[in-house]
């Protein structure tokens, strides 16, 4: 079986991979939230390499999603709710990959009450209609206890991915489906999430240094592109 998992470069995410690998084939999925990001490609790549060592994935998919996030912080409209709509465009994008790959489910590295968009009604919220079973390994596990299971699993990194700059000031905690909703659809975003899955890059590595190539080569242009759209000034 094999299984998408959405893989941030942080602390959480890659462990959930990690640990769901016992039983399903895992096809890591990073979406690239440049320049909204506050870490180097170095440090996710890093991420990305003790998870290759660690689990031995076969394919990768890197996603701009620069654009996406660029479109929804330019929106006027409920501010609040900008980590949810971002939520849920991953969420609709893995559901595609799911459907091309043929997975049969996604993971991802969500802690009850970690972050804001990780309330359990934010999570219901998000994930409504989603057509695959989403599987949350790290759901009941603090912070402390993450750390401690990563080490033990040998895939902790001493850096990781920083803060997104698109992170609102008073995010929602108990977000609302139906506004979510009406939101998503104003800005158009499931064409958006369909253009950025096209604009994916899908790598078959076997190595970590066919890792390494495919992630400098397709970060470098996503990051082009960016630059091309206007979205990244120079």
């Amino acid at each position: 079986m094999k299984a998408v998992a959405l893989v941030s470069g942080g602390m959480d995410s890659p462990l959930a991979a990690a640990l769901m690998s016992k039983k399903m084939e895992i096809i890591p999925v990073h979406f690239l939230t440049h320049p909204f990001g506050r870490t180097s490609l170095e440090v996710v790549f890093n991420s990305f390499k003790v998870l290759k060592e660690r689990i031995g994935f076969k394919t990768i998919i890197l996603c701009p999603w620069g654009k996406a996030l660029s479109t929804i912080v330019k929106n006027p409209l409920k501010r609040a709710y900008t980590c949810l709509i971002c939520r849920r465009g991953m969420l609709k994008a893995s559901e595609m990959i799911c459907e091309s790959s043929g997975a049969v489910a996604i993971i991802t590295g969500e802690s009850l009450g970690q972050k804001a968009s990780q309330t359990l009604r934010n999570m219901a919220v998000t994930s409504r209609g989603i057509r695959y079973p989403i599987l949350r390994p790290l759901l009941g596990l603090n912070k402390d206890e993450i750390e401690r299971l990563s080490k033990r699993l040998g895939i902790w990194v001493e850096k990781h991915v920083g803060a997104c700059t698109a992170f609102p000031k008073n995010p929602v905690t108990k977000g609302d489906a139906k506004v979510l909703k009406e939101l998503y659809d104003a800005l158009n975003m499931q064409e958006i999430v369909e253009e950025c899955i096209k604009n994916s890059f899908k790598g078959d590595v076997e190595d970590v240094s066919d890792l390494k190539d495919f992630f400098l080569e397709s970060s470098r242009k996503i990051v082009e592109s960016l630059f091309s759209e206007g979205i990244f000034e120079a």
